[in-house]
């Protein structure tokens, strides 16, 4: 992800197996409900009230401090080169003119060599806040130990503290982006859940589905955890087998991957992949050598235009769970600017949606976004403009 999807690079200790059960049919992938039975129904009900639409977004809170100008600011993005690293880059910028900060920015480079260095640069041009986008404790945990012993708050966007991913290590965030959801594990967790529900409502109790997971990312891990408890809890007679890739394999290791897994579940009749990235750098691909693109329902996430472009097309993927990434920075934005003023967050608001080919698909060449006017309210707040 990071990506996304925006996606977080902190090595985990755990990966969680898949679960097995009984063969299936293979229904083409449809509307919600396509299953037809129970589990089909609830799901699509669930699928109605909680993630169609705005999903779990809420409108941003109303009163907060005013702009902390002057404020020196600096961003370390874990890379610039996917689409969540430049959205998010762009709407800091956006935001920091806003509130009178001075932001510097630094390229991670998806390499934790790079987060430290990055992190180091801004404690010798004495920031007053660290703002890390995407980047997971211990893969910077040396230089964050030398921002805190500096005294300098590192705050993150869409990262796990060293405390997140084992109880017993140190805390170096100041404060961490909250949630509709609650934590940012929470949050990756839901999304999960969010594929698990619209597969089920696509394919009810006949599910036989193929999971492609990144055990190696903190926020992906927390993808699998949230589907695969979805999927033993709505339907525990339903198959899912789950392939582990690497962020190594994106291309056509992951294209081979995906087409072994097709080809030793003959029957699979859905797929979930944990983000965007999949899907574009091997997932689509696979999906339509296989043949198999009209039997098979593919959901995979975070809503960026090269997939929804993949959906209107029928071109390997057919729907996947979203959020705004620019709401999500400027409420990261608030997040920091309320520590300045020496206040606690407030509610973000952001929380995540699902959109389909029939359902919330955004305009060719565009994003998903939300429907939520959070900037004025910002502005208002701040007394920006």
């Amino acid at each position: 992800m990071r990506w996304l999807a925006s996606a977080s690079l902190a090595l985990i200790v755990m990966a969680a197996g898949a679960a097995c059960s009984t063969e299936s049919n293979s229904p083409a992938a449809g509307g919600g409900g396509g299953g037809g039975d129970e589990v089909a129904q609830k799901a699509a009900a669930d699928l109605e009230a909680e993630f169609y639409g705005q999903g779990s977004y809420a409108n941003p809170p109303a009163e907060g401090p005013e702009a902390q100008r002057g404020a020196r600011i600096a961003v370390i993005n874990s890379g610039v080169q996917s689409p969540t690293g430049t959205k998010q880059v762009e709407a800091a910028r956006e935001v920091a003119e806003l509130l009178g900060w001075d932001l510097t920015v630094y390229d991670g480079k998806y390499e934790p060599a790079e987060y430290q260095e990055g992190i180091r640069q801004a404690i010798s041009q004495k920031a007053d806040v660290i703002w890390l986008y995407s980047i997971d404790c211990p893969l910077a945990e040396t230089a964050l130990a030398e921002a805190k012993k500096a005294g300098i708050p590192v705050v993150s966007q869409e990262a796990a503290d060293c405390s997140d991913v084992d109880p017993q290590a140190e805390s170096y965030f100041a404060d961490t982006l909250a949630f509709s959801q609650g934590t940012f594990i929470e949050w990756a967790r839901a999304m999960g859940e969010s594929q698990a529900t619209w597969l089920l409502a696509q394919l009810g109790e006949d599910a036989d589905v193929i999971e492609v997971s990144v055990p190696e990312l903190v926020v992906t891990n927390a993808i699998h955890e949230g589907f695969a408890a979805a999927m033993e809890e709505r339907c525990p007679a339903c198959k899912v087998t789950e392939v582990k890739a690497q962020i190594a394999d994106f291309g056509p290791a992951l294209q081979e991957k995906i087409e072994t897994a097709l080809l030793r579940n003959p029957n699979a009749n859905g797929m979930a992949l944990s983000y965007d990235d999949l899907m574009t750098t091997g997932g689509s691909a696979a999906v339509m050598a296989s043949g198999r693109n009209d039997s098979l329902a593919v959901i995979a996430g975070s809503g960026f235009p090269a997939n929804v472009e993949l959906i209107r097309n029928g071109q390997g993927q057919d729907a996947g769970f979203a959020y705004d990434m620019g709401y999500e920075t400027w409420a990261a934005a608030d997040m920091i600017n309320r520590l300045l003023a020496g206040e606690q967050q407030g509610q973000s608001g952001v929380g995540i949606a699902v959109f389909d080919a029939d359902n919330g698909l955004p305009s060719e060449g565009k994003a998903w976004s939300v429907d939520i006017d959070y900037k004025p309210v910002y502005k208002a707040m701040w007394g920006a403009s």
